[in-house]
């Protein structure tokens, strides 16, 4: 069956688990009828107009054939055969287990682009991982007897490597959701928000502005690691000085020691009080009214840095943040760093983060997805959604804009990139995206872009947000 999902706006979302091939088309008609009906009570919804002409095949238990002989012989296989000419994407997610919810509303995510884009000759099957290693290594195993042209996901690092393994044996291309560099393995890309690329973003324009002595304090364990690691590249890359480098548990319950002894506060107290006692011994016009200016400060003297990168993101972040503040790191002279997780609203009332910078995609793009989603399912998208409609708009798109026909190792390391809702991007030979990432600054009013992302590696990008 041809375009038979059809999502109207308000649509109920789909539970995508336990679908075959031959009970879909039932489900999808369904869902036709009740979108036709709809549109007798309203005039039309953007999705509404869209022509019917994608193929949707959703699976996770092999289909259930009970009359084998009214079946033709190619439909005897849980997956059935492709019409000639279609590309098949196999969409490897959660959809039950501990992240269900997210994977779920990836799925939907992708139906959605598939929408959106409107190429006729692309066919999705969704495949349960089950959020775990060994399922998404069975996955995969199932998938690739429906002879995918292209894998997308898993959405776990840990998962990765072996889905890629499979892939690879099978010569298939894949491209993973993680944001992990590591799992760019064996062939797979990854989609997911490189943080190692928003650390030399960000640190490359505090450079610009001026900014010389750099410091970071990171949770200890394999993600700090990794961030400081970033942290000192980005900093010889710029020019930049690291003046100081700690780490702290992230377990901890308290991190006050740890802020104390990292701002050499007690030293800096320490600086004041003799100052004071100086003054004091003086026991003029002049050093009293020295005096009671310096008794309304916290500490005396500078730090060592004048630029911190903080890797950390929600309740920590919040906690260092009012520790800095408190042992006198002042954010009118020492510019706070950060990562795309800062987009948070939360943190726009942090005094200690006043005035900090972080890396992220263009904003404008990923707000027309979330008002999208919502307006089609009726529930807000978690983040990561955008990171399927994106992998699945990006077949979709060299499909309908026939670029290339195929999702070859050529076709996915476009140098002209792509543009899509997480903004500019093209594929490295080696698997890791290269991003166009703007800088943003947290003011207690809002976000405010400090520096625009490029819009274009300099040549002209393949865009599903014009082709919709």
């Amino acid at each position: 069956m041809v375009g038979t999902m059809a999502v109207c706006s308000g649509a109920k979302r789909m539970d995508w688990r336990g679908w075959s091939w031959l009970a879909i088309s039932l489900a999808l008609f369904m869902a036709l009828a009740a979108c036709q009906a709809r549109q007798t009570q309203v005039e039309s919804s953007p999705i509404d107009e869209r022509p019917e002409e994608t193929e949707l095949l959703v699976l996770d238990q092999p289909a259930v054939i009970v009359d084998e002989n009214a079946l033709p012989p190619e439909e005897l296989t849980p997956y059935g055969v492709a019409a000639p000419g279609v590309k098949r994407i196999a969409l490897l997610l959660p959809l039950t287990g501990q992240h269900a919810d997210l994977g779920q509303a990836m799925a939907d995510a992708a139906a959605l682009a598939l929408f959106d884009i409107n190429s006729p000759d692309l066919e999705l099957i969704v495949r349960d991982t089950e959020g775990t290693a060994m399922g998404a290594e069975i996955a995969a195993r199932d998938v690739v007897a429906a002879n995918p042209d292209l894998i997308v996901g898993p959405l776990f690092a840990t998962d990765v490597e072996a889905v890629s393994r499979v892939a690879r044996q099978a010569g298939i291309n894949m491209i993973s959701l993680s944001s992990d560099r590591r799992a760019a393995i064996n062939g797979a890309y990854i989609m997911g928000l490189d943080p190692f690329q928003q650390v030399d973003r960000v640190v490359g324009y505090a450079a610009e502005q001026g900014y010389t002595r750099f410091a970071t304090l990171a949770p200890g364990g394999s993600f700090g690691s990794q961030m400081v690691q970033a942290f000192r590249d980005a900093a010889q890359l710029h020019g930049v000085e690291v003046v100081g480098v700690s780490f702290y548990d992230p377990a901890s319950q308290d991190l006050a020691d740890v802020v104390r002894g990292f701002t050499s506060y007690d030293g800096r107290r320490a600086a004041l009080n003799a100052q004071i006692a100086e003054l004091q011994a003086q026991n003029d016009e002049v050093s009293r009214a020295a005096i009671e200016r310096l008794e309304t400060m916290e500490v005396a003297g500078t730090l060592d840095f004048d630029a911190l990168f903080l890797p950390e993101s929600g309740a920590e972040l919040r906690t260092l943040a009012g520790y800095l503040s408190f042992y006198g790191v002042d954010p009118g002279s020492v510019r706070i760093l950060g990562l795309s997780s800062w987009e948070d609203p939360s943190l726009l009332t942090e005094p200690g983060l006043a005035g900090a910078w972080f890396a992220t995609t263009p904003a404008d793009r990923r707000e027309w997805f979330f008002t999208r989603f919502e307006e089609t399912y009726g529930e807000e998208a978690p983040r990561l959604a955008t990171l399927t409609y994106d992998a699945v708009a990006l077949a979709a798109a060299l499909m309908r804009n026939g670029v290339s026909g195929d999702f070859s190792d050529a076709a996915l390391t476009d140098w002209r990139g792509f543009g899509g809702v997480e903004g500019l991007f093209r594929f490295k030979t080696s698997g890791v995206p290269e991003r166009g990432l703007a800088v943003v600054e947290i003011e207690r009013s809002g976000f405010r872009i400090v520096s625009p992302a490029p819009t274009s590696f300099a040549g002209p990008v393949i865009s599903w947000l014009e082709l919709k």
